[in-house]
């Protein structure tokens, strides 16, 4: 069963601008959501990678990339 993240759509994007330096209300913003959601959203990708912090998700969107 797919999250709800990956049914809107928003996991990808969320990620990449994540990636490219944008903060959560830049995110939310360009992707016209709410600033809670990305953060909910940046949330569930921690725990789903099994990565300590946001910093690191950074890390690891940036070596994706």
């Amino acid at each position: 069963m797919r999250c709800f993240w990956e049914q809107m759509g928003a996991l990808g994007p969320i990620y990449r601008l994540l990636g490219q330096g944008f903060n959560d209300g830049e995110i939310a913003k360009k992707l016209d959501l709410t600033e809670l959601n990305v953060q909910s959203c940046i949330a569930w990708t921690l725990h789903f990678l099994k990565l300590k912090d946001r910093q690191e998700l950074v890390v690891y969107a940036l070596a994706a990339a």
